[in-house]
């Protein structure tokens, strides 16, 4: 899968209602007009209601990104429908990679405004701006732990990528979570704080593997243990899963295993490159990018791996007009939209999507350059 070229997308929730069944009404007919000689008169027709149409929800909560449109990589927020686009950072460097907390009410990002690239963290209106790490390395891809007070990351401060948690009031030191000999990178916490998922390169045999670790950096285990690359965890929301990525048969398909390693199943063989995986949070369905052929695909299917739904292709073009979906997928809160940058016919932008199908793309942002990207959608 390509970097840069990858999607987000949302899942409509249905709702199911329920029939009461209620015991049949008694009468005496005898108290009918006309009952005796058994020409009661019929009661007037009633003319058939018109059905009432619910309309599908508007998109709910903000969307953080970044944009160049001001002329360097700064972190913005707009409302889900794209009305009234906020810079939140201002400086002559680059801010990158914004993550909301889970409370909504705060983002870290990555910045290099004093050299390096280093994590940060700001209320979500652009105020009280903190530096968590400073060391010449690089750190990058912050993840905030449930209960918003930790963000793990990874660092290359020791020479390979190593993860590494701080607090996010800025107290405390750096705790180092894995000191592996190969590299470990991309750190997910689980939704009840107690593991953090992660990808570690085998110094055996040079493959990927999706391991485990305790906040504390005990528990150290091995989730997969293949011939071929696994990388990409997603933890399904209530902790009991884990969708990931496997090159199983040249090209990366999606797979699914219980928390504990048991259960191994496989959701997609389609030849296509499968990719930015992003579970919807009401846990019924994962979103994931396809590109086969020169065609990108945006779909959802359930965890079980049934029905498929289809809701975006693009063909790709050149590096300057390609119709490319970029990065991760996030969805809304109420898991009805998706969220995602792609450039359908040259004109680059931030769009969503109805998770549920059967709609067009609605545009948020539109600009003829590369200006906006990396969206993701606040928790509430």
């Amino acid at each position: 899968m390509k970097n840069n070229k990858q999607l987000l997308l949302v899942f409509a929730c249905l709702g199911l209602g329920l029939v009461a069944s209620l015991p049949a009404c008694t009468f005496d007919p005898a108290g009918l007009v006309g009952a005796a000689d058994g020409n009661a008169t019929p009661p007037p027709e009633q003319p058939t209601p018109t059905p009432t149409i619910t309309p599908y929800p508007s998109p709910a909560g903000r969307i953080a990104f970044v944009s160049s449109r001001d002329g360097n990589p700064e972190i913005y927020v707009m409302n889900a429908d794209g009305s009234n686009p906020t810079r939140l950072t201002s400086d002559a460097s680059e801010d990158r990679q914004p993550v909301w907390s889970p409370d909504g009410q705060r983002l870290a990002f990555i910045s290099n405004r004093d050299g390096n690239w280093e994590i940060y963290v700001m209320n979500a209106d652009g105020t009280a701006q903190i530096r968590l790490t400073d060391d010449p390395a690089k750190d990058a891809n912050p993840n905030w732990s449930p209960d918003g007070q930790t963000l793990a990351f990874e660092s290359y401060r020791d020479g390979t990528w190593q993860l590494y948690a701080v607090k996010t009031d800025g107290s405390g030191s750096l705790f180092k979570l894995t000191n592996d000999p190969a590299a470990a990178c991309y750190p997910v916490w689980s939704p009840n704080g107690d593991r953090l998922a992660f990808k570690s390169k085998s110094t055996q045999n040079g493959n990927s593997d999706i391991y485990l670790v305790s906040p504390d950096g005990t528990g150290l285990t091995r989730l997969t243990d293949a011939s071929v690359p696994d990388s990409d965890p997603v933890w399904s929301p209530d902790g009991t899963r884990i969708a990931f990525l496997s090159w199983t048969d040249g090209n990366p398909d999606i797979y699914i295993v219980n928390s504990d390693g048991s259960g191994l199943m496989r959701l997609t063989q389609t030849g296509a490159e499968e990719g930015c995986l992003a579970w919807s949070r009401d846990g019924n369905r994962i979103a994931y990018c396809s590109e086969q052929d020169g065609i990108w695909n945006l779909l959802t299917i359930q965890p079980d791996g049934g029905n498929p739904v289809q809701l975006v292709t693009l063909a790709i073009g050149d590096d300057s007009d390609g119709a490319n979906f970029d990065g991760a997928l996030s969805w809304s809160p109420d898991s009805l939209y998706l969220v995602f940058r792609a450039n359908p016919e040259g004109s680059n932008g931030i769009y969503i999507v109805n998770a549920s199908g059967g709609e067009a793309l609605r545009p948020l942002t539109s600009n003829p350059n590369d200006l906006d990207n990396s969206p993701v959608w606040s928790p509430r």
